[in-house]
């Protein structure tokens, strides 16, 4: 495949939606929270996890999908730090967004090592980039962030917001928006900006 002929496929936000639920109920059905990637990735998709020294610098990544199918490279100084394991989570889980929703694009992609594989993609339009990005992306926070369990958390911080007298939602710019997030992400294992992203894509922001 000519890198420059690549097209993302159609993929609408009720198509992963419905992957996402597919796949929690498949793979997480005990659906607690956080979800815990890692066991997902190599119990039950049997996906082999290797580890590159500066992944990073030579894709501009933290986890890459091979075309295989059956491995995920991750940055090798990402995955034996335990600050960069809520990044990593994302980063799994977003390669998983790929897997699924991106599944007969990839595995007709040939290439004979990594450098090749980030090469190809490096070479490909940068709209067609952008989708399968926006699918990945939204896939991994549905799936790490499910929207009635953020909404669980959510009711809980505004609450105890509400208690202490605060309830300028709208007037209060980013600031509460980050606050309120900090507070949540630790229950989900995810990143502030993952929090903030999911409370504006499920339309749960500001606070009704």
């Amino acid at each position: 495949m000519d890198p420059r002929e690549f097209k993302a496929p159609f993929v609408t936000i009720a198509d992963i939606r419905k992957a996402v639920a597919d796949f929690r109920t498949r793979y997480w059905p005990e659906d607690t929270i956080p979800v815990d990637i890692f066991e997902v990735v190599e119990f039950e998709l049997g996906i082999e996890i290797r580890t590159l020294f500066n992944l990073r610098e030579a894709g501009d990544v933290d986890a890459l999908l091979l075309g295989d199918l059956k491995t995920i490279v991750v940055d090798q100084n990402d995955f034996l730090n335990d600050r960069a394991q809520n990044r990593l989570r994302f980063s799994i889980a977003h390669e998983l967004g790929h897997l699924v929703l991106h599944h007969d694009t990839f595995s007709k992609i040939q290439y004979s090592s990594i450098d090749e594989w980030i090469a190809f993609f490096q070479q490909i339009p940068e709209d067609q980039y952008y989708w399968i990005e926006q699918h990945a992306y939204e896939f991994a926070g549905r799936l790490l962030v499910p929207r009635e369990k953020l909404i669980e958390k959510l009711n809980d911080a505004v609450a105890l917001a509400r208690s202490s007298g605060f309830d300028a939602w709208d007037s209060s710019g980013d600031s509460t928006r980050q606050f309120i997030a900090h507070g949540i992400a630790r229950h989900f294992g995810v990143s502030d900006q993952v929090i903030e992203r999911r409370l504006v894509r499920e339309n749960l922001w500001p606070p009704a």
